[in-house]
């Protein structure tokens, strides 16, 4: 089954030939505005969903699963920023990706050397595995701190934690990212 997006408020999904197609009502495309959410925030979705998930072609889904989301929620409510809503549904997708019995029996190998490959922006392979490595909550943490720019108050909305679970997950995951990262901090700060 494959899905994709039409931007007039139409949703396909091609089954075996055949094509249902769901529309919403017109409250629903004027709440959310999938072109314009597409184009300013695609990119910062991909690069967030590549890291969690440490596989650019589930990442894609990822962000394609993030974007059905919102706009069949029924869109913005304006609670909080929209990039932050759309970055909140992206890390409950992750989660469920990664706890889906699918990913479980994949070989993390493959994920590795796919996000390595893709990795064109020269971020040294030795902090893409640290980070990695991590367990999901210390990796979100990092992600969006450290990559995506968000302050831990910020963080807190996001994964629905207090900011000082977010703090001390912060200063977890510098913990065990400090003796992976020895050889190469060093280096770095020479």
């Amino acid at each position: 089954m494959q899905y994709f997006f039409h931007c007039r408020g139409l949703i396909g999904r091609k089954e075996e030939g055949t094509m249902r197609e769901i529309t919403a009502p017109p409250s629903m495309r004027e709440a959310f505005d999938l072109d314009h959410a597409m184009v300013a925030y695609g990119t910062d979705l991909l690069r967030l969903c590549t890291l969690y998930l440490g596989d650019r072609t589930l990442a894609e889904d990822a962000v394609q699963d993030t974007f059905f989301r919102a706009w069949r929620s029924g869109g913005f409510r304006g609670e909080s920023g929209e990039k932050t809503w759309l970055t909140r549904i992206a890390i409950n997708v992750c989660k469920s990706y990664l706890l889906s019995p699918w990913h479980k029996r994949r070989a993390d190998g493959e994920a590795l050397a796919a996000l390595l490959a893709d990795a064109s922006d020269g971020a040294d392979d030795t902090l893409i595995r640290a980070v990695l490595s991590l367990a999901p909550k210390y990796r979100a943490v990092v992600l969006l701190h450290y990559y995506e720019g968000y302050k831990a108050r910020e963080i807190a909305q996001l994964l629905h934690v207090r900011t000082n679970t977010v703090v001390s997950r912060l200063k977890r995951a510098r913990e065990q990212l400090k003796p992976m990262l020895k050889e190469w901090y060093y280096e770095e700060n020479i």
